[in-house]
């Protein structure tokens, strides 16, 4: 019996190094083990493509299509792009067979392109962050464009089969703000994958031996509290900082450091995450935030975080707040004010906790990311063979695919 075929179209794949490409490399892979897949998606902005199809295995493909480099801050001219390449990547997708596509954001405009013209029997989404929610609603044009732009998503969410979630929060928003059914929605959550966590669960720890170091690694946007964070820490002789990342508020945060002579803030570059090692070993603390905008986000760093077993400073609320509240060694604070933060760090300072074995533990069983892929074939599954999710296995698909 013939394999069926499975697409999966996205603007992130590796050898991007994002969670958003890591995530749909994880999923490719799993299902390649039931189905003949193919990867349709877009190379890094303004990156020659040496080879346009890529044959991972017998039955994964990937296909990149370049994309042009543009300004990304630009609300409009990133919506012009996105539109342009969700066209693209759609109208590739189309050139091949498929009984099944999962359509990934958070390319937002990649939604209603699938809806109206993927030319796929069956039709997934799978929403890594409602970030349509996330946009800015600060003036009545915007305000407009917003109300819009939900309304034209949610239109376009029904006309999909399933909908893949990253958690409990998401799925609760979706039902609440859309029309979508509970028997629609699946959380398929963030993790990190099993190489990544032995090393980090492995590593030989050694903290600076005068400073206090807080570390925080990842982007370095403006939807963080990070001014709130250094203007904590900047008059605490014992305490260092240390910002590892990119992102559109990088400059700022630097200019910001030299007009104010902040002399325990240290700002580097995004590095490659094997270089990321060095920062974590020196570590006592990890920081991590969302502003209340993103409340309905749990970072895929998280994971990454606990599976060190060091403390987890979290500045926010919502599901990501909510989620380190689960586990142990993590200190979660919802007040945004800077000497309430500075009591805090020294609290920790004062406890002084070792790194958690349990939070370790925790990942390991319940969030790695070759595991959890599985779950995107028991949907396949379900929908391709209207079988319960909770009466397949991977097992019994691998079979029936050898038979």
């Amino acid at each position: 019996m013939p394999r069926k075929s499975v697409h999966i179209i996205t603007p992130h794949f590796v050898p991007e190094v994002t969670a958003a490409a890591h995530r749909m490399e994880a999923a490719a892979n799993a299902l390649s083990s039931a189905y003949k897949v193919n990867v349709f998606a877009l190379a890094e902005r303004g990156s020659s493509v040496k080879e346009h199809t890529v044959k991972c295995n017998e039955h994964l493909s990937i296909h990149y299509l370049p994309v042009k480099s543009y300004a990304k801050s630009n609300f409009f001219v990133r919506a012009y792009f996105e539109w342009v390449y969700a066209m693209k990547l759609i109208r590739k997708s189309n050139s091949i067979h498929a009984d099944l596509a999962i359509i990934t954001i958070p390319f937002m405009f990649l939604l209603p392109v699938a809806a109206m013209f993927c030319k796929a029997k069956i039709k997934v989404a799978d929403i890594r962050d409602i970030v349509w929610d996330y946009l800015s609603a600060s003036t009545p044009i915007k305000r407009l464009v917003k109300q819009r732009l939900m309304a034209w998503m949610h239109r376009s969410l029904t006309k999909f089969n399933a909908v893949a979630v990253t958690n409990e929060v998401e799925k609760k928003w979706l039902l609440l703000n859309t029309t979508l059914k509970e028997d629609k929605l699946f959380v398929i959550p963030n993790g990190i994958s099993m190489e990544k966590f032995s090393r980090l669960s492995e590593l030989e720890y050694a903290p600076h031996p005068q400073k206090f170091t807080i570390t925080y690694i990842g982007n370095i946007g403006t939807s963080q509290h990070f001014y709130t964070l250094i203007n904590s820490v900047k008059e605490m002789r014992d305490v260092r900082l240390v910002l590892v990342g990119s992102g559109n508020e990088w400059s700022n945060i630097k200019n910001y450091l030299s007009t104010n002579s902040i002399q325990n803030v240290f700002l580097h570059e995004k590095k490659k995450w094997i270089r990321t090692l060095p920062f974590y070993q020196s570590s006592n603390l990890l920081f991590a935030s969302l502003k209340e905008d993103f409340d309905t986000a749990i970072p895929s760093k998280l994971y990454e975080y606990l599976s060190t077993g060091l403390p987890v400073l979290y500045l926010g609320k919502g599901a990501a707040a909510a989620f380190l509240k689960t586990f142990s060694n993590t200190f979660v604070v919802g007040i945004y004010e800077e000497k309430y933060l500075e009591r805090v760090i020294w609290n920790v300072m004062r406890l002084a906790p070792v790194r958690s074995g349990k939070n370790m533990l925790t990942i390991k069983k319940n969030f790695i990311r070759e595991k959890l892929s599985n779950r995107y074939v028991e949907i396949a599954a379900r929908l391709l063979n209207s079988k319960e999710i909770s009466n397949v296995f991977i097992e019994d698909i691998l079979l029936s695919t050898e038979q």
